[in-house]
């Protein structure tokens, strides 16, 4: 009986190499533990996977070396223009990662706005982290995204047309924001998982000492259970409510009804488990969102003070001087110097 192949040869046929090629932006203040979460993930990949491998180029906006958020200087590989007028190995990367400072100097916002302007344009998957974030939401480059928890609040505060997420990375077509740090490694696992194969990743997994992999709407921010573990249940559930109405703040009498015990209970609960009042533990948590608002949006303070529930300006004023050591306009004004 004779028999048809597909192919003119029954030998099998050796499995496909592939060299995957990223390249990494660092401005400034970048955090150090988001870049090593990048590169140990693909530094891996051919161990796990051994005819694959990833290859990875350090750039800066003018090449000169730049220190990260706890002071480590480092030198990278060339220079974006460089790397982009003169082409090379990885003049066409398969990923563009910017790992940001929390603020960037004009020149290197001028070079992330215009290297995420060819990435959208030639449909080049970029990752983007740190204050890059703000810089593309504000131009109008996301309608959808995330960042780091801390900042979250007032990105939704300052850019109420961008939908922030509390999720490890979240993708707007080509272009993926996320959240830095440890979720920096979450996005290279899910890349290498993508691009190469489930089984690689988990051995990465493995060779990391990782237990699990974090799904990219995972929520960065742990729950009040995770938080205040071994705290009763209903001091969970009455920090979740003071969270949850900053602008509009609930009494203490309202807090209690809601959860089912008196007043004097849930005193009593806080001062155990928080040593703290709750009028004073929910104060606090409002003007750490005015901290935020201060440092990272433009906001009138009499706009601020209105989101964290404050309705005298005032009040706002001194409390916050009270907490932070200046008011309100001088904190900015130091912190952007």
């Amino acid at each position: 009986m004779t028999q048809f192949h597909a192919f003119p040869s029954a030998r099998p046929s050796k499995p496909q190499r592939h060299c995957f090629n990223a390249a990494i932006l660092l401005t400034e203040g970048f955090s150090l533990l988001s870049l090593t979460s990048l590169t140990d993930v693909l530094d891996a990949v051919q161990a796990a996977s051994p005819q694959d491998s990833a290859k990875v180029s350090l750039l800066t906006p003018d090449g000169a070396p730049v220190r990260s958020r706890s002071k480590v200087l480092v030198a990278p590989d060339t220079a974006l223009p460089d790397r982009q007028q003169h082409g090379g190995p990885l003049s066409k990367p398969d990923v563009y990662v910017i790992c940001s400072g929390a603020r960037l100097a004009d020149r290197d916002a001028a070079s992330v706005l215009e290297l995420v302007r060819q990435c959208r344009a030639n449909a080049t998957p970029v990752c983007v982290m740190g204050g890059a974030i703000r810089l593309i939401a504000k131009s109008g480059h996301i309608t959808r995204g995330t960042d780091h928890w801390s900042r979250i609040p007032a990105g939704r505060e300052a850019l109420p047309h961008i939908e922030f997420e509390d999720s490890i990375f979240v993708r707007d077509g080509n272009l993926y924001s996320c959240s830095g740090e440890l979720g920096a490694m979450d996005f290279a696992l899910n890349w290498v998982e993508d691009k190469i194969s489930g089984e690689a990743a988990a051995r990465i997994r493995n060779y990391l000492l990782l237990q699990s992999a974090r799904s990219a709407d995972r929520a960065q921010t742990c729950s009040a259970a995770d938080r205040y573990r071994g705290a009763p249940v209903k001091l969970q559930k009455a920090i979740d409510l003071m969270l949850e109405n900053m602008e509009e703040p609930l009494t203490v009498s309202d807090i209690a009804t809601a959860i089912g015990l008196s007043v004097r209970q849930i005193e009593r609960m806080f001062l155990r488990h928080l040593g703290t009042s709750p009028v004073r533990f929910y104060r606090m948590q409002r003007l750490e969102l005015g901290r935020s608002l201060v440092e990272d949006t433009n906001m009138p303070v009499t706009e601020i003070a209105l989101a964290c529930g404050f309705k005298s300006l005032s009040a706002f004023i001194k409390l916050f001087r009270s907490r932070f050591g200046a008011t309100p306009v001088t904190f900015r004004t130091s912190k952007a110097a």
